[in-house]
């Protein structure tokens, strides 16, 4: 957090996302509020927070179409988020609600 004028001060939403606590609780809000905008969202300031550059290479696709995917007016396909999430480690657990069956 940077302070400004002594009364208002700036989140960084990156600096944050340093943390792996933060990128777990950013990850589930973000899934569970079922938006794959909130979702692209969370997995982007992951990956600025780690590294644009190593998050790309690892996932395999270039920086730009990470940042592209990624970007507001992005539509990630299934496989660009799935690479993009082996690169940074995420795991995903699913299990049938008690509604469904």
């Amino acid at each position: 957090m940077k302070k400004e004028n002594d009364d208002l001060i700036l989140f960084d939403a990156v600096d944050a996302a340093k943390n792996p606590r933060v990128q777990t609780e950013l990850l589930n809000m973000a899934w569970n509020d079922g938006n794959l905008r909130a979702v692209a969202y969370a997995l982007k300031v992951i990956a600025k927070a780690r590294g644009m550059k190593s998050t790309a290479e690892e996932s395999g696709i270039s920086r730009t179409a990470l940042y592209k995917s990624l970007s507001e007016k992005g539509n990630p396909s299934l496989s660009s988020l799935i690479g993009i999430m082996k690169a940074l480690g995420v795991t995903a657990n699913f299990q049938i609600g008690a509604n469904a069956i």
